[in-house]
């Protein structure tokens, strides 16, 4: 009976020792309990859903250009739905591009008028980047609006991706209608050694 026992408390040990090594080894393999809302955002080929908390800065590392689409196509509809100039004035847009986005020292956001393209992908990238890492990474600029000044990178001052994306869904709703995709497209203009995105 003795035996009997102490061989059952040394299968309990070694069970209880195979499970806490399991656990650790998961432990180790998962990301951190805070990442796992923006691990997949760009890792599963799912970009970009609502939500999501990616900071920027990391998003347009994680995504190859022309592949970041806004998960608020609907931006007229989101724009009714919520106070999108929140968004728009809590990282400072407004300081440069006026309150409403109707110009300050800066082009007002209000005129259809595209610099640099008007997809999801070069808008995320253009606020996230500034215009001079933009063109480093390979995109052209296409016109200029009565102000020449650039854009500075404001990706570090939008906590996360979907911040972003309301952004942007709040500069389309304040456009005139026709000059936001689908209805008028104005692609980016991206040299073949920019094909790939930012290193």
């Amino acid at each position: 009976m003795r035996k009997i026992i102490i061989g059952l408390l040394a299968l309990g040990f070694a069970g209880v020792g195979i499970g806490l090594w399991t656990s650790w080894a998961a432990d180790d393999a998962a990301p951190p309990a805070g990442d796992q809302a923006s691990a997949p955002a760009a890792a599963a080929g799912g970009c970009c859903k609502p939500g999501d908390t990616t900071p920027p800065t990391e998003l347009v590392k994680q995504v190859p250009q022309g592949q970041l689409h806004s998960p608020y196509p609907d931006y007229a509809k989101l724009a009714k739905e919520q106070e999108l100039v929140k968004n728009f004035r809590l990282p400072g847009c407004n300081e440069c591009h006026g309150g409403g986005g109707g110009g300050g020292m800066c082009p007002p956001l209000t005129q259809g008028v595209w610099f640099w393209g008007n997809t999801d992908d070069v808008l995320f990238r253009l606020v996230t980047l500034g215009s001079a890492e933009l063109e480093k990474s390979g995109f052209t600029r296409i016109t200029y609006g009565s102000v020449h000044a650039p854009m500075p990178p404001m990706g570090f001052a939008v906590k996360t991706s979907d911040d972003l994306w309301k952004i942007i869904a709040f500069i389309r709703s304040i456009n005139p209608p026709g000059s936001n995709p689908p209805e008028k497209l104005v692609p980016a203009r991206i040299t073949p050694s920019g094909v790939g995105g930012p290193g």
